[in-house]
């Protein structure tokens, strides 16, 4: 999943992207077909979906990595990364996905969302929830 800050940046990105594989798809809040969209992806229809931070909670797909573009606008505060940075690694199969903040210059946010990560890891480890931190 690639998470943008704004729906016009998301949509210049995208045919950029389909060059690389035609079936990604984009999603955002006005979207009609959001929700087939959604279901594409955990089907496996579609190998990266682009999204704006609707989806930054409560959807779940198995064995993905995480990007966010433009991680430095204010949209993306501290609770929103922890959140975008959650979608990453929801699957007892696969339980590892990396997640990449593209941006120029790193925020308070980034860096607080990533004391917060961390410190999450090290208690999901203590607590046996996790098996490497």
């Amino acid at each position: 999943m690639i998470f943008f800050p704004h729906i016009p940046l998301m949509e210049k990105a995208l045919p950029i992207l389909r060059q690389l594989a035609p079936e990604i798809e984009a999603v955002h809040a006005e979207d009609p077909k959001r929700k087939e969209k959604v279901q594409k992806m955990r089907a496996k229809g579609i190998s990266m979906l682009l999204t704006t931070t609707i989806l930054e909670r409560g959807v779940t797909f198995p064995n993905i990595d995480v990007a966010v573009i433009g991680a430095e606008d204010s949209i993306f505060t501290e609770s929103a990364l922890v959140q975008i940075a959650g979608r990453a690694g929801r699957s007892k199969d696969h339980p590892d996905g990396m997640v990449t903040f593209f941006h120029y210059g790193k925020t308070e946010e980034m860096l607080k969302a990533k004391r917060q990560i961390l410190m999450m890891n090290r208690e999901g480890f203590k607590m046996g929830l996790l098996d490497h931190q």
